[in-house]
């Protein structure tokens, strides 16, 4: 190949416009090579059409004349020029309108544009047939060179390795805009999961704060029943002191008293006010750990806490609860056991457990039924063990145990949420792990860990 298309070809191979991605552009430098290299006026790219019916003129360059329309070839017309393109590397035709391969362009086509030669190299890609680049004479008797056909052979390669950049550049494209799109799903996604966790944290909140409600519901009802008992004693010793001291005041008005009558009337007083003081004082305990257990459950404050006093007094307000069942309630732990913790939320735990127990552990009232709750010091926390003896539970519902609104009790009014509630409680708000364990007829196990919350 001789040196001026070595150096053209030397040219366009270096140019940023090959690999750049813009074919538009690419494809202008290529033609404007070919012109400048064959020393011709016209010379176009034809794109081979998806059906592979027809090919059209996507870029041209005429240096004599302005085409007002877009070029169309016809493979229905032109079927022995498609079928030398599909076979051939090259189409040499110096005298194109004699030439078999090209002659089917001869009524028409050349005589428009004044064409008498041709040189068409087929454009391929990944192997296939994309289009064809036509180089164009209007001079008569012009015989292509060895030269020239190779030269134009190359810028059809190059062609081809513009394409790939173009190709790329679209998918780059592409992967940036679904790139930006996913950003937008996602950021929407987020946004919808964020506000969706919002409305699940707040309805928990009340969902939490219903259960606790509901807790403390029971626990003023038991309260109450188990309060009436002494302050019903206590208004007995009362009318029975009313009803002495009544006889005491008419034997006084008669002058018919003895000695001996006030002495029993003093006697039977002070029964009567010792009676009326144990009682007093019995109502005025209960009352005193309701209150605690109720302040407790209604506020959430980081404490330390004292386990084993609070342990009994928490225990000694829920005792009215199972009163019915006859369930007595053990407490094990250290006077030395303490925790920093919010005690609002391990009252309502030990209560929604008790409450739990009370009513699917036990069936009938009997003196043996025993809730046993232990906690020892383990790591930088406490190990709770909450225990029962009674019937157990099957591995069915032990494996739904925590999920919410699960209940076998719905046919009473049980919400399934006691249990979730305490999940909740010891996993997410005292940084805790729980664990259940259970065999049918023999009773349960819920173990939970608890660490010193840092203030």
């Amino acid at each position: 190949m001789n040196e001026s298309l070595d150096n053209i070809l030397l040219e366009v191979s270096r140019s940023p416009e090959i690999d750049g991605g813009n074919l538009a552009r690419a494809s202008q430098f290529i033609l404007d090579s070919a012109l400048k290299g064959l020393d011709i006026t016209r010379v176009s790219i034809w794109e081979l059409q998806p059906d592979k019916q027809s090919m059209i003129a996507t870029a041209l360059i005429d240096t004599q004349r302005q085409d007002a329309e877009t070029l169309v070839l016809r493979k229905s017309e032109l079927p022995s020029y498609f079928a030398a393109l599909e076979k051939e590397r090259t189409i040499i035709a110096n005298d194109a309108r004699d030439n078999p391969v090209t002659a089917e362009l001869a009524p028409n086509y050349f005589p428009e544009y004044g064409i008498y030669g041709v040189l068409d190299v087929p454009l391929r890609h990944k192997g296939e047939m994309i289009g064809v680049m036509c180089c164009e004479t209007r001079k008569e008797h012009r015989k292509w060179t060895s030269d020239e056909v190779a030269f134009v052979g190359v810028l059809a390669d190059i062609y081809g390795r513009a394409v790939s950049a173009a190709e790329r550049e679209r998918f780059e494209q592409l992967l940036i805009r679904q790139n930006e799109q996913l950003e937008n799903i996602v950021a929407e996604r987020t946004e919808s999961l964020t506000k969706a966790l919002d409305n699940f944290k707040q309805a928990q909140e009340r969902l939490i704060e219903t259960e606790k409600m509901a807790a403390l519901g029971k626990l003023v009802a038991g309260v109450a029943h188990e309060v009436n008992t002494p302050l019903g004693i206590s208004v007995t010793a009362v009318t029975h002191c009313e009803h002495r001291l009544k006889k005491l005041k008419q034997s006084f008005t008669e002058g018919s008293i003895s000695k001996k009558q006030l002495n029993q009337f003093i006697d039977d007083t002070f029964e009567a006010y010792d009676l009326l003081n144990n009682n007093l004082e019995r109502a005025a305990t209960l009352i005193q750990n309701f209150k605690k257990t109720a302040v407790d459950q209604s506020s959430f404050e980081l404490v330390e806490c004292e386990l084993k006093n609070y342990l009994h007094a928490l225990t000694l307000s829920l005792k009215p609860m199972v009163k019915k069942k006859k369930v007595s309630i053990d407490i094990r732990c250290d006077e030395s056991t303490s925790l920093m913790t919010y005690q609002g939320a391990l009252a309502q735990i030990v209560t929604n457990l008790i409450s739990n127990t009370d009513e699917h552990a036990f069936i009938e009232p009997d003196e043996e039924h025993r809730i046993l709750i232990s906690a020892e010091p383990e790591k930088d926390g406490v190990q709770f063990v909450f225990s029962d003896n009674g019937k157990g539970i099957d591995s069915d519902t032990l494996k739904d145990i925590f999920e919410p609104f699960f209940t076998t009790s719905r046919h009473n009014g049980g919400s399934g949420l006691g249990l979730s509630i305490v999940y909740n409680l010891v996993t997410q708000k005292l940084k805790g792990e729980i664990d259940v364990q259970s065999t049918p007829g023999e009773g349960t196990v819920f173990s939970f860990y608890l660490p010193n919350l840092q203030k």
